[in-house]
């Protein structure tokens, strides 16, 4: 494969790339986090107001999935865990205001540990996306590669999307659905709220992803391997955004089962934990 001379670069072409391999990398798993954080969010406030501890009985589960996510993105991208609590079941604690923390440091300067401060932030998606996936491979097989199939090959149809939830309640024997929707409820609720403090710390690493985004597409582009590589990066992510959007639609039925049931207009002086 020859190099191509750096003036024959079509610049509009290597800009769309840019945008779209910045659109997939980074846009599109903040998108997923802030929507799912949202609606969680929104779930756990309910239930706080009818229950303080509700937060930590059913979504504690979430609770420890949603930190053992931030710890082992933490030992990927080489930074090291100075404090860890996976459940906080101290809701008056006014030292700590949240029901779970991983607290972490890196060497600055390294691009590897800062790129890594936008994956910790978001790990809880991932692992939490991952919790759901082996609890429906465990516990309803048939649906999990359903799911799998559609991933591969999405098809934005109603008749395509129906059996991606209609086969779990057909196929998977009642006990073993009731499982299922009790543990990835917990997971749902406890799991996909990010905090402010794990926002915040996803700023570095945004901005060392932008730059290695824009990088790499450079160098693609110097090769003929603009479009090939976006191509790429659609063909490894589409599973995730499916997977993603199934998250999204567990949460939300999570949170039309919560606040049919808990119908409390009053307003508490508890507000939910993150």
């Amino acid at each position: 494969m020859s190099l191509s001379n750096p003036l024959t670069i079509d610049w509009q072409q290597l800009l769309l790339a840019i945008m779209r391999n910045c659109t997939l990398l980074i846009l599109m798993p903040l998108g997923f986090a802030a929507l799912l954080t949202v609606i969680n969010r929104s779930t756990k406030t309910r239930l706080a107001r009818w229950w303080p501890r509700s937060q930590i009985v059913i979504g504690g589960l979430g609770i420890i999935i949603h930190e053992l996510s931030h710890a082992l993105f933490c030992f990927i991208f080489n930074h090291q865990i100075t404090d860890m609590q996976l459940l906080n079941r101290n809701l008056n604690d006014s030292n700590d205001h949240s029901l779970g923390h991983v607290e972490h440091r890196y060497r600055s300067g390294r691009l590897w540990p800062t790129i890594g401060n936008f994956w910790i932030g978001l790990a809880p998606i991932f692992g939490c996306s991952a919790a759901i996936l082996g609890l429906t491979w465990l516990l309803a097989r048939n649906t999990f590669q359903t799911w799998l199939t559609f991933a591969e090959e999405p098809i934005w149809q109603w008749q395509a999307v129906k059996p991606l939830f209609s086969q779990l309640l057909t196929t998977t024997k009642p006990s073993l659905l009731l499982i299922w929707l009790i543990l990835c409820g917990m997971i749902a609720i406890g799991g996909f709220d990010l905090s402010k403090a794990d926002y915040r710390g996803m700023i570095p690493g945004i901005i060392a992803t932008l730059i290695v985004i824009i990088g790499g597409t450079f160098i693609a582009s110097l090769f003929n391997q603009t479009t090939s590589g976006t191509s790429w990066l659609l063909t490894i992510l589409t599973p995730l955004m499916v997977i993603l959007t199934i998250v999204v639609l567990l949460s939300l039925i999570s949170w039309l089962i919560v606040a049919t049931l808990l119908k409390m207009p009053q307003r508490s002086r508890y507000h939910a934990r993150h």
